[in-house]
């Protein structure tokens, strides 16, 4: 139970995460503020200001760590306190670490002349008071889409990509084959990336053919050196075009990896692919909870044993307790279909109290050859039945991304 105190902490677990304004706009725009003021805010001064706007009422600490939310958001009105110093210095925290692609708008109560001042002299586009009018939000709003579009002409990134993790219930189970085949298939039109952050018995270089001199451990030991030139450093390129970030060569300590680490690399990696795949280890620890969070998706592997099922149904729970339920897609790898052809899931969603989303043929042969050489499953045989389930995968997968949202 402390453990997931501690993740549920981490993860910033909440019970409204957002609310559309339920307009279309160019301008993506997030307003962080208390459940107070959120309740006091009128839908009315949200429409028709030619953007798309959503109230967190979260605060800035589980804002800043929701990857999501964070990847589609162009501009930030974050409600402070300016009287508050460990506030203010939140906020200038913020506001620099995000400022290269997010314009950050603070908003307060009761502002006076000095306060306004003060909130100026930080790294922040404009100051909103609260209440606010109609007319001052769009002030503040075109405040920040001059800001946003500044960064953009100076070259700054305009969107960013998406993030998905994998997640084995137990070890063997096939995770990494998935991530590096869907790797390989979303690299046809996407610039994608997959790191291996299974320090100990990570495979993916292994499954692409691949040598790498460097690996994910180098950019650990770069801490705060760790930027989009030292990334690209580190990377091996598959023939497929997917980029790969290898786990180490030596048996490595889980706890290397810290919530700050992850962070900053999917924030630089998020900056220059349109899709970061993550192979997680199947454990729980306060950096896989931050992966998770920061992901768009949590694609949970299992199949169709006693164990498997009875494993997903605890990876479930850890997940669901954290507030991440939404974002897990159950994967079912290893079946044989029945009957026309057909997969019966029904046993196995009722074990797991959950839909299980992709169901994956069992191909040992053409899977063995595939990891063997490297090489996707369609150049080993064309037409299998798992290249066609991963096909399926990988286009559902694309059409919910841009249900979101996406930007890639």
């Amino acid at each position: 139970m402390a453990l997931l105190a501690r993740l549920t902490a981490l993860a910033g677990r909440d019970k409204a995460e957002a609310s559309p304004s339920g307009e279309a706009g160019d301008l993506r725009v997030t307003l962080v503020v208390t459940p107070a003021t959120a309740a006091t805010i009128d839908p009315s001064h949200l429409a028709g200001l030619g953007a798309d706007i959503r109230v967190f009422d979260g605060g800035l600490e589980k804002f800043s760590v929701n990857g999501p939310l964070l990847r589609r958001t162009d501009l930030v009105v974050l409600e402070i306190d300016p009287g508050s110093a460990n506030q203010l210095a939140a906020l200038e925290e913020f506001a620099l670490s995000v400022g290269a692609r997010i314009p950050v708008v603070a908003a307060a109560h009761d502002l006076t002349i000095t306060a306004t001042r003060r909130l100026m002299r930080s790294s922040v586009a404009d100051v909103l008071p609260i209440p606010f009018s109609r007319e001052e939000l769009a002030q503040a709003l075109e405040t920040g889409r001059d800001r946003l579009g500044q960064l953009r002409t100076g070259g700054g990134p305009a969107r960013s990509g998406n993030v998905i993790a994998f997640q084995g219930v137990l070890g063997g189970i096939g995770t990494t084959m998935i991530a590096t085949q869907l790797a390989q298939i979303w690299a046809a039109d996407k610039k994608v990336l997959l790191i291996d952050l299974d320090l100990q018995r990570g495979n993916a270089a292994l499954y692409m053919n691949l040598k790498p001199r460097l690996s994910i451990a180098d950019l650990i030991e770069a801490d705060d050196r760790l930027d989009a030139e030292f990334l690209k450093m580190v990377l091996e390129r598959h023939q497929s075009g997917a980029s790969v970030i290898s786990s180490p060569n030596d048996m490595t300590a889980m706890d290397v990896v810290t919530p700050e680490f992850i962070d900053r690399l999917l924030d630089v990696a998020t900056q220059n692919f349109d899709l970061v795949l993550l192979d997680l280890p199947g454990i729980w620890m306060d950096w896989t909870a931050m992966a998770i969070q920061k992901a768009d998706l949590l694609l949970l592997v299992t199949h169709m044993t006693v164990s498997g099922v009875q494993q997903g149904r605890r990876q479930l729970d850890v997940a669901e307790a954290n507030g991440l339920g939404d974002r897990v897609r159950v994967v079912m790898n290893r079946l044989i279909p029945g009957m026309f052809g057909k997969y019966d899931l029904s046993e196995a969603e009722s074990a797991l109290r959950s839909r299980v989303h992709f169901a994956l043929a069992n191909d040992f042969p053409t899977v063995s050859a595939a990891q063997d050489e490297g090489r996707s499953l369609g150049q080993i045989k064309m037409k299998s039945r798992i290249e066609k389930d991963l096909r399926i995968m990988a286009a559902q997968i694309g059409d919910e991304l841009v249900s979101m949202g996406a930007t890639a």
